[in-house]
């Protein structure tokens, strides 16, 4: 399963780096610039003379620095209704040049990777292999996500969780040249094994999941400058479900103490170089005066309504949104998951799902509104998705913990059905934005525009529909598989036949860590 997920969502990841223009993606010019840095010895820069404390200047190949000097292109940045057509073309050779960026201080794990195409040589043709390069990465751990959900799960709803945690926004972004998407796929790796490990495995976890969770958690906190304080935040979340009783046992495999000791290694490795070199520092224009803290927390929070939308999908430079029927759907997809999660689940699992709900909401707000004064309103919403993943893939898990297992099939196709249909929208309405901008025709530009990706339109399109029935098509034939070990037990010996929600009212003030019932184990 491992090598059909990471097949997948590579070529969904692809046809999305041919149908969004070079230098289309947020700050793509300057992650493109560090990566040609970063592969050839250039960790950080020289920050002499830099004009605020997040540049530093690199010395690489002027084809990738012109762009970053110029941030090229710049007609349709920020102007939806400006097809890509107005873009210059991309120039320069292998002439060393220096180049000032703004990520300098990011750390350069992704960088190292990502960049190694640019060592080929210049020109348009080693930019799109950098982003194949990052959709390569980030499939990885989609595919491995997938692969915990079919190998380790007795479960088949935790897959539900995975395609409800995979927006458009995360597809788009994973590829494209920028961290956050390695960032994002790891993170949904991440959650997927914790939640399998917790909430099924505490008594017996098996060495490979162990791996998957250490390996994704590893490169999780690696990627970029708060990834360690959105895995610390995973991993409150993910013991506040657990039987608290039974997890002090998971340490006694040699296992789960190698995979937290890299862990832990790496995470202090990463918060070192985060501090010691202030990659939290943010390019900004924008400078607030002395306007109140009040006023500062209002207007962050009222900046949700676009942060939630992020998360879904707005592509470009922040200018080329998602059709409505994709935002519909996204929102209704993870508040059904949301929401049956905490009527089946226990108490305190009903509770930590509602906090991690309200701290998709406000902790962007605490982040942003905390360096407001020095950086402005510089939050996005795909910054928010390493946490905001974690919702629907751990209600999936608790859904699948209830006797609504039964109907995995019929539940991972509908929502499979639904998520086919928005990503295809936002898909379709961002090649349209680039062929002909926002008040351009809906349809027309297909045989009639300026501006045309490589592959050609009906090609993009056909192979992305391709590609999403397909992912559905086999989730749902794989759902309606026998479980793992061609048992219907659930985790704790619990038979299907005896397993039954908890009405409101009944039971819900049990606390977790109490005594199952025991439950007869059927005959053989």
């Amino acid at each position: 399963m491992f090598l059909i997920g990471a097949l997948l969502s590579f070529v969904a990841m692809a046809l999305w780096s041919f149908a969004t223009p070079l230098y289309a993606a947020p700050d793509e010019p300057a992650h493109v610039a560090k990566a040609a840095a970063v592969v050839r010895g250039q960790l950080l820069g020289n920050f002499a003379g830099a004009t605020q404390e997040a540049f530093g200047q690199v010395t690489i190949p002027d084809f990738y620095a012109s762009s970053a000097n110029r941030s090229i292109p710049t007609c349709y940045h920020h102007k939806p209704a400006v097809p890509a057509s107005c873009a210059p073309k991309l120039v320069g050779g292998t002439t060393a040049e220096g180049a000032w960026i703004y990520v300098a201080r990011y750390p350069p794990l992704y960088y190292a990777i990502v960049g190694l195409p640019s060592l080929l040589g210049v020109g348009d043709w080693a930019i799109y292999l950098m982003r194949l390069m990052s959709a390569l990465l980030c499939s990885v751990f989609i595919g491995l996500a997938v692969m915990v959900a079919f190998t380790w799960s007795r479960s088949r709803l935790v897959l539900a969780g995975v395609v409800v945690a995979a927006t458009p926004m995360v597809l788009f972004i994973g590829g494209v040249v920028n961290p956050s998407g390695l960032e994002i796929s790891a993170a949904i790796c991440t959650w997927t094994a914790a939640s399998v490990l917790v909430l099924e495995h505490l008594d017996d976890p098996p060495p490979g999941l162990v791996a998957v969770l250490g390996v994704s958690a590893s490169v999780f906190e690696l990627t970029r400058s708060l990834s360690p304080f959105w895995l610390a935040l995973t991993a409150v979340a993910v013991v506040g479900v657990s039987d608290i009783r039974r997890l002090s046992g998971l340490f006694r495999h040699r296992s789960v103490r190698s995979a937290l000791l890299a862990v832990v290694v790496l995470g202090v490795l990463a918060v070192a170089w985060i501090v010691g070199e202030h990659s939290t520092a943010v390019y900004s224009l924008v400078k607030l005066g002395p306007v109140p803290e009040s006023k500062i927390l209002e207007v962050s929070f009222a900046h949700n309504d676009f942060y939630l939308q992020d998360m879904v999908g707005v592509f470009g430079w922040f200018d080329t949104y998602s059709p409505t029927l994709t935002y519909v759907v996204w929102y209704g997809l993870v508040a059904l998951l949301a929401i049956t999660a905490a009527v089946v689940a226990r108490l305190r699992q009903a509770v930590v799902l509602g906090v991690l709900a309200v701290a998709i909401v406000v902790v962007p707000v605490l982040v942003s509104s905390s360096q407001a004064h020095k950086y402005g309103y510089t939050w996005q919403g795909r910054d928010t998705l390493p946490l905001a993943v974690g919702l629907p893939i751990l209600a999936g898990a608790l859904v699948g913990q209830s006797v609504l297992v039964r109907h995995g099939r019929r539940l991972v196709a509908v929502i499979g059905l639904l998520a086919v249909l928005a990503q295809f929208g936002a898909f379709f309405e961002a090649l349209r934005r680039y062929a002909v901008g926002t008040v351009g025709p809906d349809f027309s530009f297909l045989v009639h525009s300026s501006w045309r990706p490589p592959l050609g339109f009906a090609a993009l399109l056909s192979l992305e529909a391709v590609v999403l029935v397909l992912g559905v098509v086999l989730a749902s034939a794989a759902v309606g598989s026998a479980p793992v070990g061609g048992s219907d037990r659930l985790p704790g010996g619990v038979t299907l036949e005896a397993v039954r929600p908890i009405p409101m009212g009944e039971g819900r003030g049990a606390d977790p860590s109490e005594e199952e019932p025991k439950v007869e184990a059927p005959p053989g």
